[in-house]
């Protein structure tokens, strides 16, 4: 134990898009010609001896990167989800300190991390985004650096260790490493770093977008996925421990701490506005402006009486989960696939826009035909031929949204989590005497306008005056054979 606590870390000020961790703080990978900083700024949090959450700040520093690829041994598997990793979230475990003989050991670590994650809310209703590999890793010797205690050295193939920075249980690793393994998984977005350890423990790498925790320590499980609040939703801390009593600095720029006032909120529109009264258990009850957040007691508000961000064991609060599934969108389009645009279609055709499956519900789909609503399609396809197509030039277009309740911000919901795809159609016109578009003027052509000749049944019409009469005959016979 450091200072009587038990210490995790995430990122502070995260990039746009935003890391994922299956259980303790995770960061998107950078491009690797990014700039790479000197240091990396951690949040730490922990429970004191009451269970009681407690955290700050730390910098620790930043090695250069060979992103050099490396071979463990043990190979790549699929542990959750399906599609297309170009639209989900792909996060790569690896794991440290594992010999061949506990690579199973290690499986079922990654996977109880990966079902504890996708048993929560919002990500539970938002697995289907998600893809996770876990990448076998085998090590020379069992477990990791300073465990159980400083000073004991073990040599393992990503040189995990605890004590970083001083603090027992900062759980460090060789960056390159661990980027040198993760490149065995087909993609990742992030990378979570599993030690063979059941001592409590982990790490989040800002610049890095990677995560480290103890395999085999159950309590990483929820405390993780409230240092996955912080690193993916960029949320803040609600507890009042470890910072003071007034708040000293301007607006918190965290979507669940504020300094208005509820009042001050409904005039502005800002921060938790739209969500101030509601009320429902499965968010842990009423969201209103509760003092003390972000380390402090007076001066600064959160927006629930309790939530994942302030205790473990509770759920997140109504913003806090719109925060998250608003990051989601960031990375993952709502529309997963669809027939291609690059070629005019003809009228004839079946047209596809497939949304994105998320879990637990389904993705609103319209259609509009040059511009308007299409009432009653709203399935993944249409029928063009169905639609009585006139000759010339037309456009489809589909638009998908994401109409969760879950979130209230409609411009977020308009940029994010709404998509749309259009497509150019060309209906040519039919040659004349083609009375039933099958291609060519043939004797049912000629039938056709016998049997409606002297009227002004327009399937026996052939030159389109309004009438069927000899014309009509002059016509078929003119254009005899098949239509060029």
């Amino acid at each position: 134990m450091f200072g009587g606590q038990m210490y995790s870390a995430y990122m502070l000020n995260p990039p746009r898009v935003l890391s994922l961790a299956v259980c303790i703080p995770m960061l998107l990978v950078l491009p690797l010609h990014a700039a790479e900083p000197a240091t990396e700024l951690l949040y730490y949090d922990g429970l004191d001896a009451q269970g009681n959450l407690v955290g700050g700040v730390v910098t620790v520093p930043l090695p250069t990167l060979m992103h050099e690829n490396l071979t463990g041994g043990g190979g790549s598997e699929l542990i959750w989800g399906s599609g297309d990793s170009s639209n989900r979230i792909d996060i790569a475990i690896v794991g440290d300190g594992y010999l061949v003989g506990e690579l199973g050991l290690y499986a079922t670590q990654a996977a109880q991390m990966t079902s504890a994650l996708f048993a929560e809310e919002p990500f539970a209703s938002y697995s289907g985004l998600f893809l996770v590999h876990r990448v076998d890793v085998v090590s020379n010797e069992s477990g990791v650096d300073n465990d159980p205690s400083e000073g004991i050295d073990r040599d393992t193939a990503m040189d995990m260790a605890f004590w970083c920075s001083g603090i027992e249980r900062l759980l460090c690793i060789n960056l390159s490493k661990a980027f040198g393994y993760a490149a065995a998984a087909p993609a990742h977005d992030q990378i979570l770093a599993l030690a063979n350890s059941t001592k409590y423990g982990g790490a989040g790498y800002t610049s890095s977008n990677l995560g480290t925790v103890s395999g085999g320590n159950g309590s990483a499980y929820e405390v993780g996925i409230h240092e996955l609040g912080h690193s993916f939703g960029n949320l803040a801390d609600e507890y009042t421990y470890g910072g003071g009593s007034d708040y000293p600095y301007g607006e918190h720029s965290s979507p669940n701490a504020s300094i208005q006032t509820a009042a001050e909120m409904i005039a502005s529109g800002t921060k938790w506005a739209e969500w101030l009264g509601f009320s429902d258990p499965q968010w842990d009850g009423l969201v209103d402006t509760f003092e003390g957040a972000a380390y402090y007691t007076n001066g600064i508000y959160r927006p629930s009486n309790n939530s994942k961000m302030r205790a473990l064991g509770r759920p997140f609060n109504p913003p806090s989960a719109e925060a998250l599934i608003l990051e989601m969108y960031a990375l993952v389009d709502p529309l997963d696939s669809w027939t291609p645009t690059d070629a005019v279609l003809h009228g004839n055709e079946v047209v596809v826009a497939q949304p994105v499956q998320p879990g637990g519900h389904d993705l609103t789909v319209s259609w509009l035909l040059d511009g308007s609503i299409i009432a009653g399609e709203v399935t993944p396809s249409i029928d063009l031929s169905l639609l009585g197509l006139t000759p010339g030039a037309h456009s489809i277009a589909a638009v998908v949204i994401d109409e969760t309740p879950w979130v209230r911000d409609e411009a977020a919901r308009a940029a994010l989590m709404t998509s749309a795809v259009s497509w150019t159609i060309e209906v040519e016109q039919p040659c004349e005497g083609d009375l039933d578009g099958s291609g060519a003027v043939t004797i049912d052509d000629l039938l056709a306008v016998v049997d409606a000749f002297g009227s002004d049944n327009p399937s026996g019409d052939a030159n389109g005056d309004g009438v069927v009469d000899a014309s009509d005959l002059l016509a078929i016979l003119a254009n005899w054979g098949t239509c060029p």
